[in-house]
Formats: structure tokens, sequence, C-alpha cells
């Protein structure tokens, strides 16, 4: 039987992306059924060479650009340019994430292909977004959890997470903002371009604690103004962060939400209601008077806090997760165990709901990527082939562009296209 269309099925997408959030997109967009046309450098797209496999093929390219069609070409031949302009102008949408001010120079930004194609969506990456004194700069993930507050701050210093978050974060607004963009020009018949910046996109990931309620967070202000000063002074990282922590509202809950260790491995709770703190406590068999007497309050709350919190660490680590587990779930308290990132392409429950999904690629061969996030009862998404070889259709494509054969073969003979031979 036939798989059905997806929802994106009968879609031209033209992607200008490199590194994550751009192809990641282009991804989405082709499980859902889009004819994604990946425009490439001749060299390719420089995940091709992180975490390299074979030449150019990279684990880092894998995972992010499968259902895709590659074009590889070189953008300074004006006849290879001519013909990608003509790719990208007949598109329904354009994916970019060129460095700045690239688009312009090479007619491939919105204001020059709307000219050709007035129902056009260009979903376009940026760094800092459009407007404002940093517009104009580059970034990437690991800059933008620096700039933006998102890194872990330390004794040592600040850290930066162990996953491109931002970007992944930007590449699945991208999809969003399509999506809108496409529901919006199927009822107005209007194309339109769309921005997300990795900055608004680091805003949303902190989206619980990047606010401000003027009765309490008053102390934000005394922070931020004696971070110069602190810093002049040559204040540790230890004393800065103290500070900080002796300025802000404390919640005391520090015993119900996070990751404890058992006799034999760690587990994660989270118990944020009065209810389930007083269940968690019982199971525990440990004494707070927070939760077990209504408006009593500490004296030093942190060191209240500290004492719970130590108390229920020594009482996890009295049995195994198993034991714990069964009794906080019966108790309705979320909890699992703390897992390694190796230890999920065998978990049961992973794949239960189809987390993962296994691909043939032709040259590298088998190997297990992350399946399409969203299940739809109807139009459903599918990964149905893997990343494309490096310029495996830059003949076709070229072809469709208007190129003859000749031409072609002229423009590979002197390397400004790679026909992936």
């Amino acid at each position: 039987m036939n798989e059905p269309a997806g929802p994106f099925a009968g879609l031209l997408v033209v992607e200008f992306g490199r590194f994550i959030a751009a192809p990641y997109c282009g991804q989405l967009l082709a499980d859902g059924g889009a004819d994604v046309i990946k425009v490439e450098d001749v060299i390719g797209d420089e995940t091709r060479r992180n975490g390299p496999i074979l030449p150019n093929e990279g684990r880092q390219f894998l995972n992010k650009n499968r259902g895709k069609r590659s074009v590889a070409v070189d953008l300074r031949n004006d006849e290879v340019l001519a013909a990608v302009r003509r790719l990208a102008a007949g598109a329904d949408v354009v994916v970019a994430n060129f460095r700045p001010g690239q688009a312009e120079k090479l007619g491939l930004d919105y204001a020059a292909l709307r000219l050709r194609n007035p129902r056009l969506i260009y979903a376009e990456n940026t760094a800092f977004g459009t407007t404002g004194p940093m517009a104009g700069l580059a970034g990437m993930d690991i800059a933008m959890v620096g700039y933006s507050g998102m890194a872990q701050f330390t004794a040592d210093g600040p850290l930066p997470l162990p996953e491109p978050v931002v970007d992944y974060t930007a590449g699945l607004l991208l999809a969003w903002g399509v999506s809108t963009a496409l529901y919006h020009r199927e009822r107005t018949g209007h194309g339109q371009k769309l921005d997300v910046s990795l900055l608004h996109a680091a805003m949303v990931l902190q989206n619980n604690h990047v606010n401000h309620v003027d009765v309490i967070d008053g102390w934000r202000h005394e922070f931020v103004n004696s971070l110069r000063q602190a810093f002049a002074e040559g204040r540790t990282w230890e004393e800065i962060l103290a500070f900080r922590e002796s300025l802000q509202p404390f919640a005391i809950a520090r015993a119900y939400y996070g990751f404890f260790r058992t006799s034999d491995g760690v587990i994660a709770i989270a118990a944020i209601s009065r209810a389930l703190q007083q269940r968690v406590v019982g199971i525990l068999g440990i004494e707070d008077r927070w939760v077990t007497e209504p408006g009593w309050l500490p004296d030093d709350a942190r060191q209240h806090s500290r004492a719970v919190h130590d108390a229920a660490a020594a009482a996890f680590e009295a049995q195994p997760s198993a034991y714990w587990l069964e009794r906080l779930r019966t108790a309705g308290v979320a909890s699992c165990p703390v897992q390694f990132r190796e230890e999920m392409l065998d978990d049961e429950q992973a794949r239960a709901i189809g987390c993962f999904v296994q691909l043939e690629h032709e040259l590298v061969g088998s190997h297990t990527v992350v399946a399409p996030p969203v299940h739809f009862s109807e139009s459903q998404l599918r990964a149905a082939q893997a990343a494309p070889r490096l310029g495996r259709d830059t003949v076709e494509l070229l072809t469709e562009a208007g190129l003859d054969h000749d031409s072609i073969a002229r423009l590979a003979a002197n390397g400004a296209i790679n026909d992936g031979g």
C-alpha cells in the first residue's frame, strides 16, 4: 500500500542552509513531503566534515539533511548564480542562513526574489535579528549561549551547554514559521518574509526566567549594576554568584525537584505541588515542617532547604533506583532514571514511541537518526531517504534551471559545479 502524501507534498523548497538551524528546518519540511533542494558549495556544507565518516560524509550532515536533493555549485560563477536564482525564484519556500549581507550581494535575498515570485515565503535565520546595533553581526550557538545568559555559571566561570539547543530551537521555530506563512498564503495568496534569530530562540528557552515582576524583582537592578565594579575589583566567580544568590527570592523546594543518587544509579524527581511534596516526605521518612505545616516558615530558608535536601539525598542513597521509582510513581510523583545519551538508542520507551529511524545511505550504509518529532493521525511525517551525497542532483537540478548538457559539462570541467561523480 502506498504511503499517504505528507502535508507539504507538492511544495518546492530551496535551502541555503549551513550548520544546524536552517538545515534542520529544511529536514523537517522534507519529512513532511516537500521537495527540498539543498544548495551547497562545491566542497559541501561545512557539517559534511564534522564527525567525518567518509570524505564529504560526516555525522553532523547525516542527522539534519535527510530527504533532500543536493546541488553543489560555486555561486561566484555568474552562469551558475543565474541558474540558482531561477531555482530560488521558482520555489514555494526559501530557507536561508547566509552570512550577513551575502544574500543581497548574490541577489538571493527576499527583496530580489519576490519581484519574480510574490507568493514566495522566505524564511531567514539570523544571529541577532534584522534591526538594532548588532543586526549585521554573525553568530553561533555557543556565542549566543554566552550572550543571552544561558551559560551555566559556576565557581570556575561560565560553562557552555552540552548540546546546541539554541540552534535546534531556532530550526523548530523556522519550521513553525514556514507552516504559519503557508497557512496565511493559503488564505490570502500572499507570500512573506519571516526571520528567526538565535537571540530570540535563546529567550524562548529561558521563558521561565527571563521576565521581570516589579513587585519582587527589584533585586535584579542591584545585581546588574554591581557587575562592572565586581569584575573591575577582580571578584571571583564564587563571590559574584554568592552575591547574586543573596539577593534572589528563595524557593525552599530544592529537595523535591532535581537529581538524586541511589544505591545503584541516579533518579530525577519533580514534585511541584505541596500535596506531592508531602508524599515524598512520607516515602523518604524525612522531616520538613515547611511541607507538613502550612504557613510555617523557617528563620533561615536557605539553611532549611539545604538540610532537607541533604536528608533526602541520604535517604535516596540507601536503596536502589527501582525501589524508589516504584514508590514515587505509585504516589503520582514524576520520576525516572537519569541516563547517559549513549543509552538512549536502546531505550525501550524511546523506541516504543518511534524516536528513531534507520536509514540506508548510498555511501555510509545503515545508520540510525532521530525520527520526525511530531506524530499525526493523518498527514504523517516520514524520513523517506538518507541525506544526499555531495552534488548528487546537481546535473538534474541545473537542467531544470535551464542549463543544457554542454553548459553543465563545461561548468563541471571548470570546477564551478560538483556533479557528484
